[in-house]
C-alpha cells in the first residue's frame, strides 16, 4: 500500500525550490505593481480579476507539465511545429490590430497571442533536432534546416508585425547550438550574420536623422546606399567578398591553412545578412522606426516617441532606494506613463518600490535563469537538457531587454517582463515553461 507522505516526501525532494521560490517572488511583486498600475484606470477589480485568472490557469497549466514526462513530445516535434506555424498564420488573417501589431486572436472574453506558444514550441523542436550526437550538429545541412525552420518563425512574427517577439529567437538558437557542441566558427557566423541584419537597419534609421553626416563621408554614403539594394548592393556584396578571399589568400601565403570553405561561407553570410537587413527595413513599421530614432537620440520627439522612455526614467529615478511608497507613485496615479501596467511596469516597481525590490525583482530573474541553466547541466538526458537551456535564454533575454528599454539603455520592443507584467497569454506560456523545467529536474536521474 502507498504511503502518501513518503510520496509527499519524494516529490518534496525533487522540486527545484528555488526556481520555485524566485517564481513566487515575481509573481508578489507583480501583483501588487499590477494593482497599483491600474488603480488610475477607474476598473481596477476587472484588471486584477483577469491577472488573477491567468495566474490560476497557468499554476494548472505548470502543475500538468510538471506531471507530464516531457519525453512524450519527442515523437510530436513535427505536429508541434505545424501547429506552431498555424497558429502564427491565422493570427495573420483573423488577428485583432492592437499598437499596430496584428498579434492577438480575440475568443469573446480571452485572448491569445500564438508568438507566445509558437515560442516555447520552436524550443522543443529545436531541442529535438540538436538531440543527436555531436558529430552530426555541425553539419551544414542541420544547420541550414535550423535556420529555415527559425527563419519561418521570425518571417510571419514580422508579418505582424512584432519586432520584438523575433529578437529572442537569437538568443534561443545561440544558446541551444552552444550548448549541443556546433563549432564555434558557426555560432561567429551567426553572431556576425545578426549583427548585420540588425545593425544595418539601425545605422540607415541614425543616418535619416542626420542626413548631413553622410555628405561629410563619401564611403558612409556608399554603404547606406547599398542597403536600398539595387546595383550599389551588388558592388558592395562584391567588394566584401573581394575582401575576404584577399584576407584568406595572405592567410594562406603566411602558412595558415583555412580550408577555403571559410571565406565562402563568409561571404554568404555577408549577403545574407544584407539581404535580411533589406527586408527587415521593408518591414520596420514607422512607430518602430520612432522608438529606434528615440533610442539613438533621446532628445528626440520628447512629446510623441520619446515620451514613454522620458517618463519611465523620471520614475524609476524618482524611486531611489526605499521608493515613494506602496500606490503612491506620483508618475504612475496621475497618468504620466503609458503602458505602465504592461511594458513598462518595470517603472513602477522602481518608482513605488524603490532600488531595494528593484534589484529584489532583478535577483530572481537571475536566480530562475541559474536554476535552468543549472538543470541542463545536470540532466542525464540531452534533450531535456536543450529544453532548459532554450527555457533559460527565453527569460534570461527577456528579462534584460524589459529592464533596459525601461531604464533608457535598450531599445523600446514591447516585450512583457515574465511573471510581472500584465497579461494572459505571456504568463501562461511562462508558467509552462516553468512546468517543463520542473518536469526535467524531477526526471534528471531517469535518463
Amino acid at each position: 500500500m502507498a504511503n502518501p507522505q513518503s510520496d509527499l516526501g519524494y516529490w518534496s525532494r525533487r522540486i527545484d525550490w528555488p526556481l520555485v521560490a524566485s517564481v513566487c517572488v515575481l509573481l508578489g511583486v507583480g501583483l501588487l505593481a499590477v494593482t497599483s498600475a491600474v488603480m488610475p484606470k477607474g476598473n481596477a477589480a476587472s484588471y486584477i480579476i483577469k491577472q488573477l485568472a491567468a495566474v490560476g490557469v497557468g499554476f494548472f497549466a505548470m502543475t500538468i507539465f510538471t506531471s507530464l514526462n516531457y519525453q512524450i513530445f519527442r515523437p510530436m516535434l513535427r505536429i508541434i511545429y505545424v501547429l506552431s506555424v498555424i497558429l502564427l498564420m491565422a493570427v495573420l488573417v483573423i488577428g485583432h490590430r492592437i499598437h499596430g501589431a496584428k498579434s492577438w486572436i480575440v475568443l469573446g472574453p480571452i485572448s491569445i497571442e500564438p508568438v507566445e506558444i509558437a515560442r516555447i514550441g520552436f524550443v522543443l523542436v529545436l531541442a529535438g533536432i540538436l538531440d543527436r550526437p555531436e558529430k552530426e550538429i555541425s553539419s551544414i545541412k542541420l544547420l541550414l534546416g535550423v535556420f529555415i525552420l527559425a527563419g519561418i518563425h521570425i518571417l510571419l512574427i514580422l508579418m505582424e508585425p512584432y519586432l520584438g517577439g523575433t529578437l529572442v529567437y537569437m538568443p534561443v538558437l545561440l544558446g541551444m547550438l552552444f550548448f549541443a557542441g556546433v563549432r564555434p566558427i558557426y555560432l561567429l557566423a551567426l553572431i556576425f550574420y545578426g549583427l548585420v541584419a540588425v545593425g544595418v537597419p539601425i545605422l540607415s534609421i541614425y543616418f535619416s536623422v542626420q542626413p548631413q553626416l553622410l555628405d561629410l563621408h563619401p564611403v558612409l554614403h556608399f554603404f547606406m546606399s547599398s542597403t536600398q539594394g539595387g546595383l550599389p548592393a551588388i558592388e558592395l556584396l562584391a567588394l566584401s567578398a573581394a575582401a575576404i578571399f584577399s584576407l584568406w589568400w595572405l592567410m594562406w601565403k603566411l602558412r595558415f591553412r583555412i580550408p577555403w570553405q571559410y571565406p565562402l561561407f563568409l561571404s554568404l553570410i555577408v549577403g545574407l545578412g544584407m539581404y535580411s537587413a533589406h527586408m527587415a527595413q521593408h518591414f520596420i513599421k514607422d512607430y518602430q522606426r520612432k522608438r529606434i530614432m528615440v533610442f539613438l537620440s533621446p532628445g528626440f520627439d520628447p512629446l510623441g516617441a520619446g515620451y514613454h522612455i522620458l517618463q519611465s526614467e523620471i520614475a524609476v529615478g524618482s524611486g531611489r532606494f526605499f521608493g515613494k511608497g506602496l500606490f503612491s507613485g506620483t508618475q504612475t496615479h496621475l497618468g504620466f506613463l503609458p503602458e505602465q501596467h504592461t511594458d513598462f511596469i518595470f517603472s513602477v516597481i522602481g518608482e513605488e518600490m524603490g532600488f531595494m525590490w528593484a534589484a529584489v525583482v532583478i535577483l530572481a530573474f537571475g536566480i530562475l535563469a541559474w536554476r535552468a541553466f543549472f538543470i541542463a547541466r545536470e540532466t542525464q538526458d540531452r534533450f531535456g537538457a536543450l529544453i532548459a537551456v532554450g527555457i533559460g535564454c527565453v527569460f534570461a533575454f527577456e528579462c534584460v531587454m524589459n529592464i533596459g528599454m525601461v531604464i533608457g539603455i535598450l531599445p523600446v520592443t514591447g516585450l512583457a517582463l515574465p511573471f510581472v507584467s500584465y497579461g494572459g497569454s505571456h504568463m501562461v506560456s511562462s508558467f509552462i515553461a516553468i512546468g517543463l523545467l520542473l518536469s526535467i529536474n524531477f526526471r534528471r536521474y531517469i535518463y
